[in-house]
C-alpha cells in the first residue's frame, strides 16, 4: 500500500502546534483523536474573542465585536484557513496516489517521483511566512499606528494579536494556505504534464482517473474565494451597515479596492491556468491513445478504405480495438463534469460582484 504521508508535507501551523504543547494536549484530552492546529486556534482565538474582546466590551468599553461583528470575518478566516490547509495537503497526496504515482506499473523514473513528495518545500513556506511577519509588523507600525491600536482595542487585546494569535495562528495559516493554493493550481499541472501520467479509460466516471485532480482544482479554489469574501465582508460591512455600525477605522479606499480585485483576478488567472494545463494534458493523452487505436484497426482489415464486413482479417483484434475505442472517446479531456464548472463560474463572479456593487453611488 502507497505511503500517502510521503506525498503530503509538514504544515508550519502543525509544527507550531507541536512546539506549544497542542500535540501533547490532544493526546491527553482526546486520546490523538483531535487535529492538534484545531486546538491551537480553538483555544488561541477563544482567548482573543472569548476573553479579550469580552472584557473590552464589558468593562473597558474598547472596540469589540459585539459593536463590530465585521471583525469575527478575522477568526471566521482563521478558522476556513486550518480546514482548507489540512485539506488541500491532504487531497493533494491522495490525488498523487489515486493518479498510481506509486504502482509498478507507471513509467515514471526515481528523480520524478521525488518531485511529487509534498506540495511545496518547508524552505519556501517558511520564507513566506517571515516576509508576512515583516509587513504585518510594519503594517501596525507605520499605517495603523500602535498607539491608535492600543487607544481603540485596549493593550491586553494588542498585546496579544501582536504577540499570538496572529503570529502564531493566524498569520501562518493564511501565509501557508496562499503558498499551497498557488502550488496547487501553477506547480501540479507542470508536475504532472512532466510526469507524463496516463488516462486510466475504463474510469466509470470518464474523467480518466483525474477526478481527484480536478477536485483539488476546484476545492482549493473554492476556500480561495472562501477567505476573500471574508476579507470582503470585514473591511466592507462597517460602509454597507453604515447606518447601524460604527468603525474606529476608514473606510477602504481606491487603492483596497484594486488590491481586492487584484487577489480576486490572481484566483482566476490560476483556476483558468490550471484547468487548461490539465486539459491540455488529457486531450494530448487521449488523442494519441486514438491514433494508436487507429492504426490498430487499420492493421486489422486487408483494405482500410474498403469497408466492408468482408474486408476484416483479424476479427478479434478489430473487435478489441474497436471495444478499447469506444471507452477512450467516451473519456472527457477536463478533470471536472459540467457541475462542477457551473460552481466554479458562479465562485469566479462572485466576489468581483460584490467588489463592484459596493462601489455604485448610494
Amino acid at each position: 500500500m502507497a505511503d500517502v504521508q510521503r506525498y503530503r508535507d509538514r504544515l508550519l501551523i502543525e509544527i507550531i502546534a507541536e512546539k506549544l504543547g497542542f500535540g501533547r494536549l490532544s493526546d491527553t484530552l482526546t486520546g490523538g483523536d483531535v487535529y492538534p492546529p484545531y486546538l491551537l486556534v480553538a483555544v488561541g482565538l477563544f482567548v482573543e474573542y472569548g476573553l479579550f474582546d469580552v472584557y473590552n466590551f464589558l468593562v473597558s468599553g474598547k472596540s469589540s465585536f459585539f459593536v463590530q461583528p465585521n471583525s469575527l470575518a478575522i477568526p471566521a478566516m482563521t478558522v476556513l484557513g486550518v480546514f482548507g490547509l489540512r485539506y488541500i495537503h491532504e487531497s493533494y497526496a491522495d490525488a498523487m496516489i489515486a493518479l498510481g504515482i506509486d504502482d509498478e506499473h507507471v513509467d515514471i523514473d526515481a528523480s520524478m517521483r521525488r518531485q511529487f513528495e509534498g506540495l511545496v518545500s518547508l524552505r519556501t513556506r517558511t520564507a513566506a511566512y517571515v516576509v508576512a511577519l515583516v509587513a504585518f509588523y510594519a503594517f501596525g507600525a507605520f499605517v495603523l499606528g500602535f498607539p491608535r491600536l492600543i487607544e481603540t482595542d485596549g493593550i491586553g487585546l494588542v498585546l496579544y494579536a501582536q504577540a499570538v494569535s496572529f503570529p502564531l495562528i493566524t498569520i501562518p495559516i493564511l501565509v501557508e494556505l496562499g503558498v499551497s493554493y498557488v502550488a496547487v493550481h501553477l506547480a501540479v499541472p507542470r508536475r504532472l504534464a512532466k510526469a507524463d501520467f496516463g488516462l486510466f479509460y475504463y474510469d466509470p466516471r470518464n474523467l480518466g482517473g483525474f477526478e481527484p485532480v480536478g477536485e483539488l482544482l476546484k476545492r482549493s479554489y473554492y476556500i480561495y474565494t472562501g477567505v476573500l469574501l471574508l476579507w470582503f465582508l470585514q473591511t466592507h460591512i462597517p460602509v454597507i451597515l453604515s447606518q447601524y455600525l460604527s468603525s474606529p477605522y476608514p473606510a477602504p479606499g481606491p487603492g483596497f479596492q484594486a488590491v481586492l480585485s487584484a487577489v480576486w483576478f490572481v484566483g482566476v488567472l490560476t483556476i483558468g491556468y490550471s484547468m487548461y494545463r490539465v486539459h491540455a494534458i488529457m486531450k494530448s493523452k487521449k488523442r494519441a491513445k486514438i491514433r494508436s487505436l487507429e492504426r490498430e484497426l487499420k492493421r486489422s482489415v486487408s483494405d482500410p478504405f474498403d469497408a466492408t464486413l468482408t474486408d476484416i482479417e483479424n476479427r478479434e483484434q478489430y473487435e478489441n480495438a474497436q471495444e478499447t475505442l469506444a471507452h477512450v472517446e467516451s473519456t472527457g479531456t477536463y478533470p471536472t463534469t459540467f457541475a462542477m464548472w457551473s460552481q466554479i463560474f458562479v465562485s469566479v463572479l462572485l466576489p468581483q460582484a460584490l467588489n463592484l456593487v459596493v462601489q455604485l453611488p448610494g
